[in-house]
């Protein structure tokens, strides 16, 4: 195998990077900008359009654990490049939505698009790829999606300006399809040892050991406390950013701001994010990933209090600065909390089974938001709301432990026997 800092494996991480950049970054990291201009055309209440585009996270969540299987057993780019094309269709299918019915359904195949390209297969390639320096990689990778966001959201809110939110999700389809699908079909490979032919015949004919990958089987990932802790934490982090992101642009004009103003606000949001994603990984590298995910929680928790404040321009700058690093860095060391506690071995499946829960918080976390301005006319209810969760989410991360601890009472009995 090639070393870490090989041409070929950055190669490989320069093409997520574009690939989270135009899916994530320019997709679904700009959808709080079209969601006041949809909200007007339509006239749906809050919680009714953030329902809308929530189901994407049902869809998302319930493919997870089977796109966890596919990645596992066959080549990640065919996954993927469907998955790009997916989400191609579902933006060009918006584009032409007039009902809400046609509006949900669309998003369901949006969900399964997004999560076919994104997190599981991607982070199955970088764990592939990397192990020393997995965490730097998985945080160049992410930052993709956090410079993506920085650059479209502006972007996008002037083309809806210019003309409308339908000829902005045309743009997006395009641009998505054009650029990542050919990237991933030529360049991507799942794996370091798929790019190599054998140099012989007498050694293309020779027996080849199996891999043998270190982690939980499924079974003893479920009887771990660390899967439904890991998945406790995805669901509020999810919810969290998921929730309060959708109604970014919304929560700032409610409280006085311009559109444009809070536009620029979200793009900066995400460009401060990106330092996030670009240093939490190298951190988890250091002081593990237990202990990076625990500070980022509670850091999360205060960022909340922030936001509470945010009619001062001093407070809401801190919260973008605050928020969007640990935004980031949720994003990073999430799946590396995966791979410490479960490990690589069934990595995929493991990754999609918590990833429900991630999913199920994606998708609350707007609606509950939404409900909550609906009700009190404030935001300032889901903001409380989500500093406490947060908490929770700390002590979460610190109870989980590393997957060796989990298999050592195994270990020892069956050498004792």
């Amino acid at each position: 195998m090639k070393t870490e800092g090989s041409a070929r494996h950055w190669i490989v991480i320069g093409v997520l990077f574009v690939s989270w950049f135009m899916v994530w970054g320019g997709g679904a990291n700009t959808s709080p900008v079209f969601f006041v201009p949809v909200l007007k055309t339509f006239g749906w209440s809050r919680t009714r359009l953030s329902f809308g585009y929530a189901v994407a996270a049902f869809s998302a969540g319930a493919a997870g654990p089977l796109i966890g299987w596919l990645v596992d057993r066959f080549d990640v780019r065919k996954v993927m490049v469907a998955g790009v094309a997916m989400v191609v269709c579902g933006y060009l299918a918006l584009a032409h939505t007039y009902a809400y019915g046609q509006f949900v359904l669309i998003n369901l195949g949006l969900g399964l698009g997004f999560v076919a390209c994104t997190g599981i297969p991607a982070s199955k390639v970088v764990a592939n790829w990397f192990e020393a320096r997995r965490g730097m990689a998985m945080g160049v990778m992410l930052s993709g999606a956090s410079i993506g966001g920085a650059i479209f959201t502006p972007v996008m809110a002037r083309v809806i300006a210019g003309y409308g939110w339908r000829g902005a999700y045309v743009m997006l389809a395009v641009l998505i399809g054009a650029i990542t699908i050919p990237l991933l079909t030529v360049f991507l490979r799942s794996r370091p040892d798929a790019e190599a032919a054998p140099a012989s015949a007498e050694r293309e004919a020779a027996p080849t050991a199996p891999i043998t990958l270190a982690g939980l089987e499924i079974k003893e990932a479920l009887a771990s406390r660390s899967l439904w802790l890991i998945a406790l934490a995805q669901f509020i982090t999810f919810s969290l950013w998921s929730g309060l992101g959708q109604h970014f642009v919304a929560y700032l004009v409610s409280i006085g701001y311009t559109p444009q103003f809070s536009s620029q606000m979200l793009g900066l949001f995400y460009l401060v994010t990106t330092g996030g994603t670009l240093l939490s990984g190298p951190i988890s590298d250091r002081i593990t990933a237990r202990s990076a995910f625990a500070l980022t929680s509670i850091l999360s928790a205060l960022s909340m209090l922030l936001m509470l404040g945010s009619r001062q321009i001093a407070a809401l700058a801190a919260y973008v600065a605050v928020g969007g690093m640990m935004c980031g860095a949720s994003g990073v060391l999430m799946p590396l909390l995966i791979l410490e506690t479960l490990g690589v071995k069934r990595y995929g499946a493991l990754m999609g089974i918590s990833g429900i829960f991630g999913t199920l918080g994606f998708a609350a976390g707007p609606v509950v938001t939404g409900r909550i301005f609906d009700l009190t006319g404030s935001y300032a209810g889901a903001l409380w709301m989500f500093a406490a969760a947060m908490v929770v989410c700390t002590l979460a991360a610190l109870a989980c432990r590393r997957f060796e601890a989990a298999i050592a009472p195994a270990l020892a009995a069956s050498a004792v026997a």
